[in-house]
């Protein structure tokens, strides 16, 4: 199989060139390729396939659902461009058999088999959170033995947990998790900017919800905040709907870290697509509105918008394209050393988006079997 006649996104760059695969692995890339199999992609967009590496839910399905619902989220992924994500659950701290059932039904439907995008891990979301605000009322220090608890005994398909660093025992809890070859996450951190290099000392190389975990700048202290834009380690993860970052925060981060540096996310819930309303999420109500998910009293709650929705949202701020490609399509797998996808490259997975010049999606390939086409 063969695409040519496509803006070819590599390494920040479009690029003139043709995309050749077989047996779901790209073959070849380059000028006037040849093959008995060719899509004409009508001068759009080839992005590599989109990773989206902090998703609780789609097609009104959360993972603790079942098995089936599982695949359902999978499935309905590959029509916004993502073909690979880190299932995102969230971890009830008082229902610890939930818990180790919701990781169960994410290995049972991987096991099973799907066509949809490839869960390539799991990102536990803990309750290892130092915030002040009661909204976040839990404040459980991490520990091996919790750890372990949550994710059923099994950390072989667990990707990243976060903590705040300033916990007691987290810095130590670090070192362990970076050691097991899980990616050390920093997130809901009122400690120093000193700890936040600290934690990078050992192995913490990601921010959780830049910058809507964290507490606002105060120049009177060294808070996390200002210490996590310093420190060029991080990758900051960000919800780029518009609606949990304002314009000008995201400037700021671009300005100090790069596009290399920023990890969009859809941060995606069970509401998205969904039509605006009152809906019940857990026990608690809330409000889906204006694109944006909040309690009764405003607060937001969660995301409700797709992955590619976030980034034509992007553009219409008037992000350059080699920037979004960059943070939208490549930064994901540089921060997890993904070598199999993540990049249009010789020896990948042949997952790749074709998108229209509104970045809306023409067609998602898996593993070079086309899953979704507009």
């Amino acid at each position: 199989m063969l695409i040519k006649n496509a803006k070819v996104f590599i390494n920040g760059r479009y690029l003139d060139v043709d995309v050749k695969f077989a047996d779901g692995i790209i073959t070849a890339v380059g000028k006037d390729l040849v093959d008995d199999e060719v899509i004409d992609a009508g001068g759009n967009y080839l992005f590599p396939g989109m990773v989206d590496t902090h998703i609780h839910g789609a097609a009104f399905c959360e993972y603790g659902d079942g098995v089936e619902a599982v695949k359902k989220i999978a499935a309905a992924l590959p029509e916004h461009g993502v073909t690979s994500f880190l299932a995102t659950p969230l971890v009830k701290q008082n229902d610890v058999e939930f818990t180790q059932q919701t990781f169960r039904n994410i290995r049972t439907a991987k096991k099973e088999g799907y066509v949809g995008a490839d869960i390539f891990g799991i990102f536990p979301y803990m309750p290892y959170r130092n915030r002040s605000i009661a909204y976040y009322p839990d404040h459980v220090p991490p520990t091996p033995e919790h750890t372990l608890m949550m994710c059923d005994g099994d950390l072989s398909d667990v990707k990243m947990i976060y903590c705040a660093p300033e916990l007691p025992g987290a810095m130590e809890w670090i070192s362990w998790i970076n050691a097991q070859g899980i990616v050390p996450m920093v997130a809901y951190s009122e400690g120093t900017t000193e700890q936040m290099y600290e934690a990078a000392d050992r192995g913490a190389r990601i921010v959780d919800h830049f910058y809507n975990g964290l507490p606002t700048m105060d120049h009177h202290n060294s808070g996390s905040t200002v210490g996590l834009l310093l420190d060029d380690r991080y990758y900051l993860q960000m919800t780029c709907d518009g609606i949990h970052v304002a314009k000008p925060f995201i400037d700021l981060a671009l300005r100090l870290k790069t596009a290399k540096k920023i990890i969009p996310v859809s941060d995606s819930s069970k509401f998205m697509g969904m039509p605006e309303g009152e809906y019940k999420m857990g026990d608690r109500t809330v409000i889906l509105k204006d694109g944006s998910v909040r309690d009764p009293n405003g607060k937001l709650v969660t995301g409700a918008h797709a992955y590619d929705e976030n980034m034509r949202t992007m553009k219409a701020m008037g992000y350059s394209m080699e920037d979004l490609g960059t943070m939208f399509s490549e930064n994901a797998a540089r921060c997890f050393d993904l070598k199999d996808r993540g990049k249009i490259e010789v020896g990948r997975r042949a997952d790749l988006v074709i998108m229209d010049s509104e970045l809306n999606v023409v067609e998602t390939f898996i593993l070079g079997e086309s899953v979704y086409k507009a």
